[in-house]
């Protein structure tokens, strides 16, 4: 539907440096957008920033520093600038203006690069839901050819609507259809997935590129794609995992990035759901990366985004084999907060790791005591598969005691379904 132009393949990226910021800040994150850019098939020529207290509402950056950048992409024969941030559809359409050339932001880059990734059908549409999203507020600069006058028999809108606004409302019902299509793909997923509540489950979350993948294929012994450029995996993989006599479920996703796009976030919201459902979240960081700090901020953002807090998580501290300086991690992780460092790459602690693994999970089992009518014995036999029986004792009236050790999670199920069944009886009775 979106007939943009094709990828550039010579870019010039441009940033901005808050005031009082150190420069490392801008010079990084341009780095990190000229890794982006590569992902996305674009080299990158050159890249320069601008220290400023705000962006410049018209064009991000001063009137100077445009005819800088639109003199460095002429003599280095750039096809598209690049921004460092998004930018407003005006932004865009002054800076084209002012530079003749093609102007893509972050948003841009990072949608390009999932278009080209995402395999599955629910990846797919999520990548489609989020550019119609982003796309919507910019059709007055991507189809500027549309901006005539319409009108007479069978025109819906009337007399006079422009037919921009027409496009409009098509692509407004085309995200409604893909927002219900994604929403049904859940359903089908939860209900496909359902054996797997059964069964305790570890997701892997962290920033892009962090060697997530690589953990999962340690831990899981599988062949997941291992690749280092930002976004390698898009599709949510799980796999089973065993630690010692315990059978896990271990699901790998979608890595985070700073400054990624919230429409994006939303639209991978499903994506995402196994970190939701998983009992337990390790959190995946790459101890060697110089701004530790700055990604595991955008890690947590993304989480409050997606409402997924106050799950038990370990930091898994990646690539130590790498490391030839103290990071000094208990800045930048809550206090008493557990981690291990490890490297996925040669094997290093994973045995650690795995322990820690089998811990926390024990940390979510609780002993507890039920009293049943003998009479209930489908309700009995579920108790059993709950865990671990410690005691049983018959009762007068005909009820068994059973003193049960078991995780959490099953036995609030349990009591809950319990007390549901119950009311129904008292309702017929």
């Amino acid at each position: 539907m979106f007939d943009t132009k094709p990828p550039a393949e010579k870019a010039i990226l441009v940033g901005i440096l808050s005031q009082g910021a150190p420069e490392w800040e801008v010079t990084y994150s341009l780095d990190e957008l000229a890794s982006l850019a590569d992902t996305a098939g674009i080299k990158t020529l050159d890249t320069c920033w601008q220290s400023r207290s705000t962006p410049h509402p018209a064009t991000f950056i001063g009137k100077g520093k445009v005819e800088e950048v639109r003199a460095m992409a002429e003599a280095l024969g750039a096809d598209v600038v690049i921004f460092d941030t998004e930018l407003s559809p005006a932004q865009i359409k002054n800076l084209e203006k002012a530079m003749n050339i093609q102007v893509m932001d972050r948003s841009d880059v990072i949608l390009l690069i999932f278009s080209e990734r995402a395999q599955t059908h629910e990846a797919k549409l999520q990548v489609e839901l989020a550019q119609l999203k982003y796309f919507l507020p910019r059709m007055k600069r991507l189809w500027t050819h549309l901006e005539r006058q319409v009108g007479g028999v069978g025109v819906r809108g009337g007399m006079g609507e422009k037919q921009l606004e027409i496009d409009r409302r098509i692509v407004q019902k085309k995200i409604s259809k893909f927002e219900s299509d994604l929403k049904e793909i859940e359903k089908q997923r939860t209900r496909r997935n359902s054996w797997r509540r059964e069964m305790f489950s570890v997701a892997l979350i962290g920033y892009t590129n962090v060697g997530k993948s690589t953990l999962f294929n340690r831990l899981t012994d599988a062949d997941v794609l291992v690749e280092d450029r930002l976004f390698a995996t898009l599709d949510s993989t799980v796999r089973q995992m065993h630690v010692r006599d315990q059978k896990f479920l271990l699901t790998d996703t979608v890595g985070f990035v700073r400054k990624l796009p919230h429409h994006l976030v939303a639209s991978f919201r499903s994506t995402l759901e196994e970190a939701r459902e998983a009992d337990v979240l390790l959190h995946v960081v790459d101890i060697t990366s110089p701004v530790l700090g700055e990604q595991l901020e955008a890690v947590e953002d993304v989480l409050q985004q997606l409402e997924i807090q106050n799950k038990p998580t370990i930091f898994v501290l990646n690539k130590s084999d790498q490391l030839d300086h103290d990071p000094e991690i208990s800045k930048y992780i809550p206090e008493n907060a557990p981690y291990v460092s490890i490297s996925a790459k040669t094997g290093e602690n994973i045995d650690v790791l795995q322990e820690m693994i089998i811990e926390t999970f024990a940390k979510q089992f609780q002993e507890t005591t039920f009293v049943l009518p003998l009479n209930e014995q489908r309700w009995i036999s579920q108790i059993y598969k709950l865990g671990e029986i410690r005691e049983e004792e018959y009762l007068e009236g005909n009820r068994i005691k059973l003193r049960c050790y078991a995780p959490r999670r099953d036995i609030d199920r349990f009591r809950k379904n319990w007390q549901t069944y119950q009311q129904g009886l008292a309702e017929v009775g």
